[in-house]
């Protein structure tokens, strides 16, 4: 199987996230609103593969998780692909409501989908040798950011479990840390 099925993987969830949505609703614009919540929640799940791949493979090393790192960039553009879907969604029933585009620039969901643009664009080996240590600024700190969009608390089963799950992929991710400079012997104020 190509490396790449992660990416349409990802496409494909949103694609069916959002007919779904729109078949579901008792009206047009009811549709909208679940096609755009359920292309969001059918993304979360590719996002979390995507942001715990490296912790996994540090905690437990194995053919598994090392193939899972390997792919891990495909994972991010399957998790991307299916947000941009999730994008369309969104931007249709806002546009549908009348409160389409958003009002300006520092709009967060604006912010959000540049940072995930940025990345996207940068997902590739000649931009990461190219920006250096900036290429792991930008995704490290787009896959927190990210994190803390769908781990916001809020209210409901789903919320919840989403906060949740995303701070236990936080712990995962300091503990893969935690790991990684035990095996340096680095002292405890570096990295």
């Amino acid at each position: 199987m190509p490396r790449h099925w992660p990416m349409w993987f990802g496409f494909l969830v949103g694609l069916i996230a959002l007919s779904l949505g729109i078949v579901s609703g008792s009206a047009l614009d009811e549709g909208w609103k679940l096609a755009a919540r359920w292309t969001g929640r059918s993304s979360f799940p590719l996002f979390m593969v995507t942001f715990m791949a490296s912790s996994l493979a540090t905690l437990f090393p194995g053919p598994r998780t090392k193939a899972l790192l390997r792919d891990r960039r495909w994972w991010g553009l399957g998790f991307a692909a299916c947000f941009a879907v999730h994008l369309v969604a969104l931007s249709v029933f806002n546009w549908r409501k009348g409160d389409f585009p958003p009002v300006g620039l520092v709009d967060p969901g604006v912010l959000a989908y540049a940072l995930l643009l940025a990345m996207v664009l940068t997902s590739n080996g000649a931009a990461q040798r190219a920006m250096g240590r900036g290429w792991t600024w930008l995704h490290r700190t787009g896959m927190w950011v990210f994190l803390l969009i769908f781990g916001q608390p809020g209210t409901g089963l789903i919320a919840m479990t989403y906060t949740l799950v995303s701070m236990s992929a936080a712990c995962l991710r300091i503990a893969a840390w935690w790991q990684r400079k035990r095996r340096l012997g680095l002292p405890a104020g570096a990295m």
